[in-house]
């Protein structure tokens, strides 16, 4: 599910295998109004085929039914931080790693996708992402530029296209007229 008004922290994916997935090996989601946080999250040692949408996904602005009663502003944003990926082998996956949908007003901090081999149509799509560190790469059978990112900081970003078409990223939630009191 979507649901991380709670917050998630530490999670650890080891010595998987992934195949045949109708979206992706790993979809990390929330929206404006959810609020919390997703941090320190490591998936190392994965292989991944089959998937029909690829190997990573963050939508952190979109997914999931709106709430009742939304958190306004700011604090509304999902805080997502320290996300690790590495020892990574795809076959054949539509889309590397899809992480265009960061809210701007808070991006992603610490973001590492390293040791990454095998195949896939598309590589890297990044937006709003603070302190990446991307490296060993060594992937075939794309097309165009293997990282496409905007508003990226970080490392192994050199050559990267800035050439990425975004989603549309929500407003943050207004505060209501009427404060919400618990009854």
């Amino acid at each position: 599910g979507s649901e991380t008004s709670g917050g998630i922290r530490g999670v650890r994916i080891e010595h998987c295998t992934f195949t045949h997935a109708r979206t992706f090996a790993l979809y990390i989601k929330s929206r404006v109004g959810r609020g919390a946080y997703i941090e320190d999250i490591t998936a190392r040692d994965l292989d991944v085929s089959g998937m029909e949408g690829g190997f990573l996904r963050l939508n952190l602005t979109g997914s999931g039914i709106r709430d009742p009663d939304p958190v306004p502003g700011a604090g509304g944003i999902p805080a997502v931080k320290r996300l690790r990926f590495t020892d990574i082998r795809v076959k054949d996956v539509p889309v590397l790693v899809d992480a265009r949908a960061v809210h701007p007003d808070k991006p992603l901090e610490g973001f590492t996708l390293s040791a990454v081999s095998g195949t896939c149509k598309q590589g890297l799509l990044l937006a709003n992402i603070r302190d990446a560190e991307i490296g060993k790469l060594h992937l075939s059978g794309y097309a165009g530029p293997l990282i496409r990112a905007t508003h990226v900081t970080g490392r192994g970003l050199s050559g990267a296209s800035h050439e990425l078409e975004l989603p549309e990223i929500p407003e943050v939630i207004a505060a209501p007229a009427v404060p919400y009191r618990l009854h």
